[in-house]
């Protein structure tokens, strides 16, 4: 685990480490934990991912080692980077650095990187910008994190970021879990889990995980909440996880074994930068996604 800054609002606390790219460590209602840690502080300091992270600056794969986006063409050819099994680039280049505290209080915690200080990063993404990260809690609301981009030079940024939620509930079996997902559309994926341009509708669903897998991509539609649920009566929770506009991708993980699941709100789509499909935010301007974290019980 990694040290933090504990917030508490009502029957929530909240652990967020500033040190750690603002990563979310825990998330408790009545005393029990929604947050897994299917790995370890140090595997995320060398690129994985676990508990709540940030993952920036893309989220999810690139096809290539190199892009072209907002007029500049990247080779990451010799650049330190996470890979996946199929070597391509995966979440970016954090690994975890500090952010500088701008407010903190019993709620909430304000904290920026300056990304263009760090020439090593920007040799993978050379397009200076800050990225502030803005948690709240709230006693009925829950757990809200914004996230927000700003160049701080005259070129554009594009916007290919997301978060990493690992979730769980407690006292209950994964398979036992239902899982909501609304309305949206599948896309489809080649091998290298690298979209191929295909998408087709896919209905909501609430039905239990049971022995079902899934590593999938969505385009969302206007409803953006996704939720698991366990028990019955008194004893039921309902984990929701709701993203606003501006994430309007997700990627679902149920992966064969652990007690969890993964429930990504990204600003694009998987490669987007290689696509020259990401948004971008122009100089002057500032980009803005939040998404939301709540428990219920019956």
């Amino acid at each position: 685990m990694v040290d933090g800054i504990t917030l508490q609002a009502g029957k929530y606390e909240a652990t967020v480490c500033p040190d750690a790219a603002m990563l979310c460590s825990s998330l408790r209602f009545r005393d029990d934990e929604y947050v897994a840690w299917p790995r370890t502080i140090e595997e995320l300091r060398a690129g994985r991912a676990t508990a709540i992270p940030l993952m920036h600056p893309w989220i999810n794969r690139l096809a290539d080692d190199t892009y072209e986006a907002a007029g500049a063409r990247v080779a990451l050819g010799g650049v330190t980077l996470p890979h996946d099994p199929n070597g391509l680039p995966i979440h970016g280049n954090l690994f975890a650095i500090p952010f500088e505290v701008q407010l903190k209080n019993s709620t909430r915690v304000v904290a920026r990187l300056d990304y263009g200080a760090h020439p090593e990063k920007l040799r993978a993404f050379p397009f200076p910008h800050n990225i502030t990260v803005d948690v709240r809690l709230h006693p009925t609301r829950g757990l809200n994190i914004v996230t927000q981009v700003e160049p701080t030079s005259e070129q554009a940024v594009p916007i290919s970021f997301g978060w990493h939620p690992y979730v769980r509930l407690p006292n209950a079996a994964r398979a036992d879990w239902e899982l909501r997902w609304p309305a949206c559309e599948h896309v489809e994926v080649d091998e290298r889990v690298i979209p191929t341009g295909a998408r087709s509708p896919l209905a909501a669903q609430r039905a239990p995980i049971a022995d079902r897998t899934f590593d999938d991509h969505y385009a969302l539609g206007p409803d953006r909440t996704f939720a698991i649920s366990a028990g019955a009566g008194r004893t039921r929770r309902t984990l929701t996880l709701q993203f606003d506009p501006a994430y309007p991708f997700a990627q679902l993980f149920v992966p064969p074994v652990g007690d969890f699941v993964a429930i990504e709100p990204m600003t694009a789509e998987i490669n987007a930068l290689g696509r020259g499909t990401a948004p971008v935010v122009e100089p002057g301007g500032r980009f803005l996604a939040a998404f939301n974290l709540a428990v219920s019980t019956s």
